[in-house]
């Protein structure tokens, strides 16, 4: 009995734990400033809290709120503020574009300085220097031209000097050419009887065409500078938050108010928070459960009892009964 008591309790306090508001829990706004560094002093009961805030950071957001520790009560008492100078580094790489009418080495390096002072937008300075292997170049654009083609054909040992034998076209060089001009020229021999014979003819023709040729325009370059830059100027506002501790006493008891009489008594138990109501509530909910339970378990327990000693005297009367017949049987 005493087991299921005991889980009986258990359980209701359970209920009673679910049931009350449970504490609002403490998040960190993820915007919050967080301090760099804490200083303690104990011998001064002071608790430093340094910040870095940037030039365009509202100091107004640093947090100043009172706190406990440690037995002490800490308030703001104070805030500093320090301009810390000093300078910045950065690596950079620019790309220099330049362009040439030819791909020669010697004249790009012409174009391209090998080093080259820069002053970026956020006001870092420095000297880059050209990267060798980043040198690439590559044809900026392609054009085409039409030039014309002549060439000069024989055609020897001809009977007449006739056009018609001739060849009106002639491809070279995968080019069509038209023949545009014929020139005549002579010759009389004589055969072995010396009888003479007519005179052959040679044709000097001339076939003319055009062809487009590709070229390239131009070519760019490009080729990469790096190296370290700098600058030098405010880099943060450093801003010291000092808190100040005093010991944290009992407070002494004050004597409650009198009771107003204009005070609606409505008003004041709407002012009461609802876990202040609700405690006592489940309070004596617990109680009286526990109390009922408690009660129901005795009173079983007692009723379990009676049946077992009337159970005894049932069992002590029928023996007697036997006895007394078994008695009476033997009288004469």
């Amino acid at each position: 009995m005493k087991r299921a008591l005991a889980s009986l309790i258990a359980s209701m306090l359970l209920v009673v734990t679910l049931a009350l508001p449970a504490a609002a829990a403490d998040l960190s706004d993820p915007d919050a400033l967080l301090p760099v560094d804490i200083i303690l002093n104990q011998e001064a009961l002071e608790i430093r809290k340094v910040y870095d805030l940037s030039p365009t950071t509202d100091p107004s957001t640093l947090p100043r709120e009172a706190f406990d520790r440690d037995g002490y009560h800490y308030e703001c008492s104070d805030i500093l503020r320090e301009v810390v100078i000093g300078a910045e580094s950065q690596k950079v790489t620019q790309t220099e574009t330049v362009e040439s009418d030819n791909k020669n080495m010697e004249t790009i390096l012409g174009l391209l300085p090998q080093e080259k002072v820069v002053t970026t937008e956020d006001g870092f300075e420095g000297t880059l220097y050209l990267k060798m292997d980043s040198i690439q170049t590559e044809p900026s654009g392609y054009g085409s031209k039409t030039s014309p083609i002549s060439v000069t054909r024989n055609y020897p040992n001809l009977a007449s000097a006739d056009t018609n034998h001739l060849p009106k076209t002639i491809t070279e060089g995968g080019k069509t050419l038209t023949l545009q001009n014929v020139q005549w020229q002579t010759d009389n021999t004589y055969n072995a009887n010396d009888y003479e014979i007519g005179d052959r003819f040679t044709a000097i023709c001339t076939y003319s065409g055009s062809k487009t040729v590709s070229y390239v325009k131009g070519y760019t370059t490009t080729a990469d500078y790096t190296g370290e830059v700098y600058r030098t100027g405010v880099t943060v506002i450093r801003y010291t938050v000092i808190f100040t501790g005093t010991p944290i006493t009992p407070a002494e008891l004050e004597p409650e108010p009198d009771s107003d009489p204009n005070v609606d008594v409505a008003q004041e138990d709407h002012d009461i928070p609802g876990a202040l109501i609700l405690i006592p509530a489940a309070l004596i909910a617990l109680g009286a459960g526990v109390g009922g339970t408690y009660f129901v378990m005795k009173r079983k327990e007692h009723i379990t009892h009676e049946e077992t000693i009337d159970d005894s005297y049932d069992g002590a009367d029928a023996h007697d009964d036997a006895g007394g017949d078994a008695g009476s049987g033997h009288v004469v």
